[in-house]
């Protein structure tokens, strides 16, 4: 292969312009191909970025969850606990009217006399129903405050509202004070449903002033 001549003009000008024409192609091939290939490669990483900063969000929640864990489950016990301590001062459905007779019977004990006692609908709530009782008595002072008392003390809850005290309208039987109140008992359902719209049929029934107060009193005992 001869040998090229560098001095000459004629083959230092070929020489340029094979150059020129090697540096056109590949600034052609860099602004029109390269991006073509690029582009994909940079949407890829983009992706490959949103898809680990979500996964490292979701890991990390994972990892709080499971550290909390033991946090929840002792809140969990110890709300189980109260409930059941709760639950266990209301009386079951069944049980109601047995709760109601103790009423009647701390009445007796204390000494005072039931002048009405008179249960009212019953009314319902979610987990339990009150059971409303409108009861009037009359006695001493202070054998009306200690049946008072013996509500307040029983192991089922029984609450007190409207109370008022007056003289009995008669003193046939020495009694000094006379109490209006309403008696609330509760129970518990057995199924979360409406409460019915009537007295249970076991309750009390309710007693005529003076000597059918006495009479209630001395069935329920």
């Amino acid at each position: 292969m001869a040998a090229l001549d560098l001095k000459n003009q004629a083959t230092l000008r070929v020489i340029l312009c094979v150059v020129l024409a090697l540096g056109a192609l590949g600034i052609f091939f860099g602004t029109h191909f390269l991006p073509l290939c690029f582009q994909p490669r940079s949407q890829q990483l983009a992706d490959l970025k949103a898809t680990y900063e979500k996964k490292s969000t979701e890991l990390a929640r994972a990892r709080a969850s499971v550290a909390d864990l033991p946090r929840f489950e002792a809140e969990y016990d110890m709300l189980h606990e109260r409930w059941t301590m709760a639950a266990e001062l209301l009386p079951t459905d069944r049980e109601s009217a047995g709760l109601l007779r103790r009423i009647t019977l701390a009445g007796q004990q204390t000494g005072v006399q039931f002048v009405m006692f008179k249960p009212a609908p019953p009314r319902g709530q979610t987990y339990y129903t009150e059971m409303p009782v409108d009861i009037v008595v009359n006695g001493g002072y202070h054998q009306v405050g200690s049946f008072l008392a013996e509500l307040a003390n029983m192991r089922r809850i029984v609450t007190v509202s409207e109370l008022k005290l007056s003289m009995p309208p008669t003193n046939d039987y020495g009694f000094t004070t006379a109490a209006t109140f309403n008696a609330s008992a509760y129970s518990l359902n057995s199924n979360p449903a409406p409460a019915p719209k009537t007295p249970a049929a076991s309750a009390p029934k309710s007693a005529e002033p003076e000597k059918e107060g006495a009479t209630h009193g001395h069935r329920e005992s």
